[in-house]
């Protein structure tokens, strides 16, 4: 979107001209700024915001719009195993169809810069490895098994991904916030959504808001990230290297040798050394994937869980905003 952006700014001396950041406050509260006034995440609706949603802060909550949307994302997601379990090709056209890069919520890296994720094409030759993975690891299961054992599928596939599946429960987010400021629809929206109950794709017409002629769909701010806690580095450091020192791996006679000296020694082998090691002892063990699920929510609890108001305020406005201002 930043590029797409620029180009509407003609150059004057070699030096681009500055355009005005506008966030949702200026359209609902009149540009009041500061997170500890919202539910939602204050974007700049004409720039991209390197956010992403993030499927463990849905997971781990307990309100009643993260409940929904769990079970909504969990829905999909057993469905898309399915498919590729049993190498059913037509349904995973089906179900990537409307699976690809959404701007409605400016999270992002901005259009056209999600690489291959964009079209349904693009979608099945980064989830190729799938196929295989699926015969092999029988715990594959949950989204954030994504990232882990998929190469080029992180934060920003997955976040759109699930913008598409919770579409309609952001779309009705967007309109219960738009009516505590008083402010109504300009326009309807026609789009697809998960359905839970049919387990499928639906086209749903809505009344919606659209900010320069572009649908917006605010995002409930407990639910955002700018990086995903699960990686598949994190996976080995935490689950796979362990259990392989309880099983007499990577020791220095009886004492661990420290992760540090052991990432240190094998980053030789290889670019994606973390990688192949993972999918490989995943595929011999798979209840160790079964235990990074048990234990995930746990490492979110350990590292504050969704951001803070003041990490908002910093991320989104480029400044902390007082409480007392």
């Amino acid at each position: 979107m930043q590029k797409k952006l620029n180009k509407q700014f003609p150059e004057d001396k070699g030096e681009r001209m500055c355009y005005m950041k506008k966030h949702v406050s200026d359209y609902l509260n009149k540009g009041v700024k500061g997170h500890f006034n919202y539910e939602f995440v204050d974007v700049i609706v004409n720039d991209d915001n390197l956010l992403f949603i993030d499927p463990m802060l849905i997971e781990t909550s307990n309100d009643q719009w993260c409940k929904e949307a769990k079970m909504s994302i969990q829905s999909f997601f057993d469905a898309f195993f399915v498919a590729y379990s049993e190498k059913n090709d037509l349904k995973k056209v089906e179900l990537l169809s409307h699976a690809g890069e959404q701007n409605g919520t400016r999270l992002g890296y901005g259009r056209g810069d999600n690489g291959k994720g964009n079209t349904v094409k693009g979608l099945i030759d980064i989830f190729t490895p799938l196929e295989n993975l699926m015969q092999e690891i029988s715990t594959m299961r949950k989204a954030e098994d994504l990232p882990l054992l998929i190469p080029d599928f992180a934060e920003d596939g997955l976040s759109d991904l699930l913008t598409n599946i919770l579409h309609a429960q952001l779309n009705a987010f967007t309109l219960q916030q738009m009516e505590k400021y008083g402010v109504k629809s300009n326009g309807n929206a026609r789009f697809w959504s998960w359905d839970k109950e049919q387990t499928c794709w639906i086209q749903i017409e809505k009344p919606s808001f659209y900010v320069d002629g572009q649908e917006l769909l605010l995002v409930p701010k407990q639910i955002v990230r700018k990086n995903y806690l699960f990686s598949t580095s994190q996976y080995f450091n935490r689950i796979i290297l362990e259990r392989m020192r309880e099983e007499g791996g990577y020791m220095d006679g009886d004492k661990p040798i420290p992760k540090k000296e052991v990432v240190k020694a094998k980053r030789f082998s290889g670019e994606h050394w973390q990688y192949d090691e993972s999918v490989s002892y995943t595929k011999k063990n798979n209840d160790a994937l079964d235990e990074y699920h048990k234990k995930l929510p746990m490492f979110y609890f350990e590292n504050g869980n969704s951001m803070q108001d003041e990490e908002l305020d910093e991320l989104i406005y480029g400044f902390p905003v007082s409480q007392t201002a």
